[in-house]
């Protein structure tokens, strides 16, 4: 076997990232630059399809479906139609590129919206354990229990407003 070291040194150099054509590729060098923990394979970032965050995100509410008020248990759902056609408040709960726990959508995000609409009266009015242990089903105190209370940005809160106001009879 050749010695291939030198060849890796200023062709795989984690400094220095260069492309390899086809012409170029080499098993040996590329098995070499393997066990060496040299080789980088950038993966292409996934598309996320908007439905399949919508389909999550519904299955997730349906767990606190019980906790909705009087008032609004007939119009939930539109309401919640209004928050996903709302594209500034769909970019809350989409899950971001390098999230290692939310790979579905961002429960954060959902969370601070379910907070905003429990103080506008959609949701009862419980402790925050309560709706955490429903939501995820565990009696273990998580991160997300904090982002009930958080609230939202001026303008996505102004939007969830319309949208309450909106679906009040």
């Amino acid at each position: 076997m050749r010695n291939v070291q030198p060849l890796l040194t200023t062709r795989w150099c984690m400094k220095k990232r260069t492309r390899v054509r086809p012409e170029d590729f080499d098993v040996e060098l590329l098995m070499a630059a393997a066990r060496e923990g040299r080789l980088l394979i950038e993966e292409p970032e996934k598309e996320i399809d908007r439905d399949e965050v919508v389909r999550q995100v519904r299955a997730y509410l349906e767990r606190i479906r019980p906790w909705v008020t009087k008032t609004y248990a007939t119009v939930i759902d539109l309401l919640w139609d209004d928050i996903f056609n709302c594209i500034e408040l769909m970019a809350v709960m989409m899950p971001k590129p390098k999230a290692r726990k939310c790979r579905d959508f961002d429960k954060y995000g959902v969370m601070r919206i379910i907070g905003v609409l429990r103080e506008h009266g959609v949701y009862k009015h419980d402790v925050d354990c309560k709706y955490i242990a429903q939501l995820e089903q565990t009696d273990k105190d998580c991160s997300y229990r904090s982002y009930l209370g958080k609230g939202l940005e001026r303008e996505l809160l102004i939007k969830i407003r319309e949208i309450v106001a909106k679906n009040t009879f």
